[in-house]
């Protein structure tokens, strides 16, 4: 009797222990901080995943708080009444999940999502990958507002067609011309491009076009009048006016590899994924490490928004496709291929 007893008391005992952790535990994890990190396009578009590598970079330590994801996928579906409708999904994430922080990335979270909760004192906003202007958002007075902007490396590529063997035989300035999609990433990438200085060489057309018989009809206007004709977004081109039906990406690359009689370069690093010869693009590691590292000095380091500047992309990666560039004998200095082998992002 006394042994049933002192048996029945100890596993009271263990139960009340189990309870107790188990309660502990679920109090632990429920008051963690919580990150909810929104991205305006797709898990398997190629600079989305390679911020989501930067952002993993700096978000190691996840046993001190709640990582979210969740993707509004607007790069696969532009209608105005699709965007307007993540958005609102997005939004109803953000107000259901009442997280610390979120991380917004590019430019579709901000407008659609992420704007209505400017200067909101429940939740701090970290953004990455923005193309147009703070202004546009109203971020430029908010208080809970920092992040990192993305701006192409415009500098570096000026250097870059510097550097090319076969340009330094022309009499005149190396004619630029910039070609993109109608996207909002894109009219950002256009107003960067146009403002910037370029001299020595010569701006001569800034195009955007909605579908992909606008882009080859300009790809041949444009290649009698430009040396090389640099693009950026492709992947929001509808096969014509009639057929809504986006273009892949690979279809619209490789068609401009084969048919353009000038060489093409890009601003953007998955354009050689997608076929492409030559990329000088934006880092997408630098967009994530920086927005997690801005993240973590809110939660953690318990710092505002507001004493956290604002900062502009200063990193670049190259990346190249050695065969396309034995091709059209466009040759660069060796370290050009160095830095897009040391980054693997060097293709046949």
């Amino acid at each position: 009797m006394l042994f049933n007893k002192q048996w029945s008391f100890e596993r009271l005992m263990a139960a009340l222990f189990m309870l107790i952790t188990l309660t502990l535990f679920g109090w632990y994890n429920m008051s963690k901080p919580r990150i909810l990190i929104l991205h305006s396009y797709d898990q398997d578009y190629a600079w989305v995943r390679d911020i989501n590598i930067g952002l993993m970079r700096g978000l190691k330590s996840k046993y001190l708080y709640q990582v979210n994801w969740y993707y509004m996928d607007t790069k696969r579906h532009p209608s105005a009444e699709f965007k307007n409708s993540a958005g609102i999904a997005a939004r109803n994430v953000i107000k259901s999940t009442q997280p610390d922080v979120v991380i917004a990335i590019d430019d579709d979270a901000q407008k659609y999502a992420v704007q209505y909760f400017k200067n909101d004192p429940h939740i701090k906003i970290v953004f990455a990958g923005i193309n147009n202007e703070l202004e546009d958002y109203g971020y430029e007075k908010a208080n809970n507002v920092t992040g990192i902007l993305e701006r192409l490396p415009l500098v570096a590529m000026r250097e870059t067609l510097l550097s090319v063997s076969n340009f330094k035989q022309l009499d005149h300035p190396i004619r630029i011309a910039f070609l993109g999609d109608q996207s909002a990433t894109v009219t950002g990438d256009a107003k960067q491009v146009g403002n910037f200085n370029w001299s020595p060489h010569q701006l001569i057309a800034v195009t955007q076009v909605n579908t992909f018989d606008q882009w080859q009809a300009a790809i041949k206007h444009l290649e009698h009048q430009a040396d090389i004709i640099l693009v950026t977004g492709y992947r929001g081109l509808s096969r014509t006016d009639t057929d809504l039906k986006l273009v892949p990406p690979r279809e619209v690359v490789e068609w401009t590899e084969q048919h353009s009689v000038v060489p093409v370069f890009s601003g953007n690093g998955f354009y050689t994924e997608d076929g492409g010869m030559l990329a000088i693009g934006t880092s997408p590691y630098e967009q994530g490490e920086i927005a997690a590292e801005k993240t973590l000095a809110i939660i953690l380091d318990r710092k505002l928004p507001s004493a956290l500047p604002i900062m502009v992309s200063q990193q670049f990666i190259v990346t190249m496709s050695g065969s396309k560039m034995a091709a059209r004998h466009f040759e660069l200095p060796h370290v050009y291929e160095a830095a897009a082998r040391t980054g693997d992002k060097y293709y046949p």
